[in-house]
């Protein structure tokens, strides 16, 4: 797979009937609160976690991947609520290109629409039993860990690595290896399979975040589809930020200069060269490669399987999001 893009493609049929599931998830009788989910959900997305658990479902399964559906579709569900949540955290005014929900229908709306999908998302997941329910409400309690964590570290200039580490481990890693290890509980798999299938979706989205936080400074919006230098606007300490405030002095106090100030005089060419010259982007895109090496590792510790490769492509993909930029 040369893209995430082509990759994508060769699931089209999968990721039509999520979305139709999905909308179909989000059904109620109460109109105004149907109307503000479906807006949410179709306003698009990777469909990552639903991937990512019809997969892994497949790896130890020979069921049909509709056996699998609601897990995966609860998972989007969360995915979905952190976001509207994230959104009105950070006074987010757009997201995908669109209006965000908080700001169309206002932030009361927005966090009762986020509470529902949190809450139809158990009710999916408790369908495959009390294993199941408790792993995706830990991967729910985990992203919630994350947030704040995150939240209280907004421009700590002296936050270490292991920190940011701990804060994309919650956020997004924890919840990648709920939509593997959830499947693989639901087809009745053994623990070493479960335990490899857990480590790789992991490893995968420790790389995922980090080569995002890559493109929030490196990538063009119109590919990348969001606002670029958006954790600098917001304060948030990524690793690129990390790296670049280690670095050589001349680099580490400009960063800091136009952390305290904000992007006056400053163009975004200008601080795509300064993360560059300190040598931190290559330090973040050599950290996330390694993730995805152990990624893969995991992910041969399952065994033969004629879905292995797609999971593989998967995990590749990740770190070829930044081929254009190296």
């Amino acid at each position: 797979m040369n893209s995430l893009q082509e990759w994508e493609k060769s699931l089209h049929g999968k990721i039509d009937s999520i979305n139709r599931s999905l909308l179909e998830a989000v059904d109620c009788e109460e109109e105004n609160l149907r109307e503000m989910a479906r807006y949410t959900i179709e306003a698009g997305g990777k469909r990552l976690r639903p991937i990512l658990t019809i997969l892994s479902h497949s790896i130890v399964s020979e069921e049909p991947y509709e056996k699998i559906m609601d897990l995966a579709i609860g998972t989007e569900l969360v995915h979905t609520a952190s976001l509207i949540h994230d959104d009105i955290i950070d006074a987010a005014t757009t997201r995908r290109g669109l209006i965000t929900l908080s700001e169309k229908y206002g932030v009361f709306n927005a966090i009762v629409v986020g509470d529902y999908l949190f809450t139809r998302a158990y009710e999916l997941g408790s369908r495959y039993g009390p294993e199941v329910s408790k792993i995706l409400a830990h991967g729910a309690i985990k992203l919630a860990e994350g947030q704040t964590l995150e939240f209280v570290n907004l421009g700590n200039l002296n936050m270490p690595e292991e920190v940011y580490l701990k804060i994309i481990s919650n956020k997004t890693a924890s919840f990648f290896s709920v939509c593997s290890e959830g499947a693989a509980i639901a087809a009745g798999s053994n623990y070493e399979v479960r335990k490899s299938l857990s480590d790789f979706a992991f490893n995968m989205g420790m790389a995922f975040q980090i080569t995002d936080d890559i493109l929030d400074i490196m990538g063009e919006e119109k590919s990348i589809g969001k606002t670029v230098f958006a954790d600098i606007k917001h304060n948030a300490i990524t690793l690129p930020i990390i790296y670049t405030l280690r670095s050589d002095e001349r680099y580490a106090e400009r960063l800091k200069k136009i952390l305290k100030e904000g992007f006056v005089g400053n163009s975004k060419e200008d601080l795509r060269n300064l993360f560059v010259e300190s040598g931190s982007i290559d330090q973040s895109f050599r950290k996330a490669k390694r993730y995805v090496m152990d990624s893969i590792d995991a992910l041969h510790r399952t065994g033969k399987s004629p879905n292995l490769d797609t999971l593989m492509d998967l995990s590749m993909v990740v770190i070829q999001r930044l081929d254009d930029l190296f």
